[in-house]
């Protein structure tokens, strides 16, 4: 643990163990639930299971949480994490956040990450931040997917010359008003295709649930079958073959379905799903996270849309104001949103002779793999016959 850091009447704390990190669990929770910025991948929960569940694969993980206290309040909290990608020499030491990081094929995607921190104490929240930052020890700083409107990008807050780069959109549905006025916030021949699926799915009869605990073994199930056959067919793995990411989830959904935190809900025909919906509930927004989907269900058009039609009225009589696709390039999520909300990165290299190696060592692989692709499309041009110039 560092030595509280004074900055006027507030300290800070960067936290190394796990242990110290649960003996402030409520303090989390009390301020997770009162930051009007509270993201899903900003609650305790989740982040204590990712780290318990991630950790041990990533080399020499240590944690470097951020807290910040007026007296004995905590004010704001930035979850950090610490660890080394290989050693001597190229022994690059990276900061991330907690929940990022991970190998690629059993990443959690985590979106609108950001510091956690009291009504009116953002920007000296931000400023703690990262002057405890500055102050730690590593070669390479990734603050990926973070809310664009996060006060870590503040102009006034960021280090010098440290410029933060956009990470696409999440489309974002607004339910304000109810399901017909979010209809008519739709383009003409968006309405007209929302209601026919509603007609559709009436004349064939389907049937919409959200689940309960007792049924959530089986409806993730359903999930992972639908979702891992949809990658089949494109002969990839699908998320949920990674058994880290699984395992994260069946605890997040066995901890959070009873209190409403989690959703399941699944769209059936004949008695067999043909969709299921994942997501997490935040206050008065819905995150859409993962869903599965069968393409084969012939009388049905787009299950899967319909199935967020469906859950969006259900969302609503519980004041649900806002359903979030989340990001992604996926057609339909811009097809069923009103709007849209932006995300943003930050990368830094300190001028360390294990950044340079590092980073040298990077670029020299990147370009011979591009050699190596150049090379392969002219022996096809070669064998093809055209010619090469």
């Amino acid at each position: 643990m560092t030595p509280p850091m004074p900055d006027g009447h507030v300290t800070s704390r960067v936290i190394q163990q796990a242990a110290e990190w649960d003996a402030i669990r409520r303090e989390w929770e009390e301020l997770y639930t009162a930051c009007p910025t509270a993201a899903t991948a900003l609650d305790h929960a989740w982040l204590r299971t990712w780290w318990r569940v991630y950790q041990p694969s990533i080399q020499a993980a240590s944690l470097r949480v951020v807290t910040v206290w007026r007296a004995s309040t905590l004010i704001g909290v930035c979850p950090l994490y610490s660890h080394r990608e290989n050693r001597g020499l190229h022994g690059v030491r990276h900061l991330r956040i907690v929940s990022t990081g991970e190998a690629e094929f059993e990443e959690t995607c985590p979106d609108y990450l950001n510091i956690l921190s009291l009504p009116g104490e953002d920007s000296l929240c931000a400023r703690v931040v990262w002057r405890e930052i500055g102050r730690m020890a590593w070669d390479h700083l990734e603050l990926l997917h973070l809310d664009a409107s996060s006060p870590l990008l503040l102009p006034w807050v960021l280090p010098p010359n440290t410029h933060p780069f956009s990470m696409g959109a999440c489309p974002v549905a607004d339910l304000t008003g109810g399901f017909e006025a979010y209809l008519h916030r739709l383009s003409s021949n968006g309405r007209q295709q929302a209601r026919r699926l509603l007609r559709e799915g009436d004349l064939a009869g389907v049937r919409f649930e959200i689940v309960g605990i007792d049924q959530a073994a089986d409806v993730f199930s359903d999930l992972i079958r639908l979702h891992q056959a949809r990658w089949a067919r494109d002969g990839q793995p699908g998320v949920f073959a990674a058994p880290r990411f699984t395992e994260f989830h069946r605890h997040l959904i066995a901890r959070w379905l009873p209190t409403g935190r989690a959703v399941l809900a699944r769209l059936s025909l004949h008695a067999r799903a043909c969709a299921v919906l994942y997501g997490f509930v935040t206050g008065s927004k819905f995150d859409f996270y993962q869903s599965g989907v069968d393409v084969t269900t012939g009388s049905l058009r787009s299950p899967g849309n319909l199935a967020h039609l469906l859950l969006m009225k259900a969302l609503i009589e519980r004041r649900i104001t806002a359903y979030d696709f989340l990001r992604g390039s996926s057609s339909y999520k811009k097809r069923l949103a009103t709007g849209e909300r932006h995300l943003s990165g930050v990368e830094i290299w300190r001028p360390t002779l294990q950044a340079a190696a590092y980073r040298s060592v990077r670029l020299g692989r990147r370009i011979f793999r591009m050699g190596s692709r150049l090379r392969a499309a002219h022996r096809v041009r070669q064998k093809s016959g055209v010619p090469v110039l």
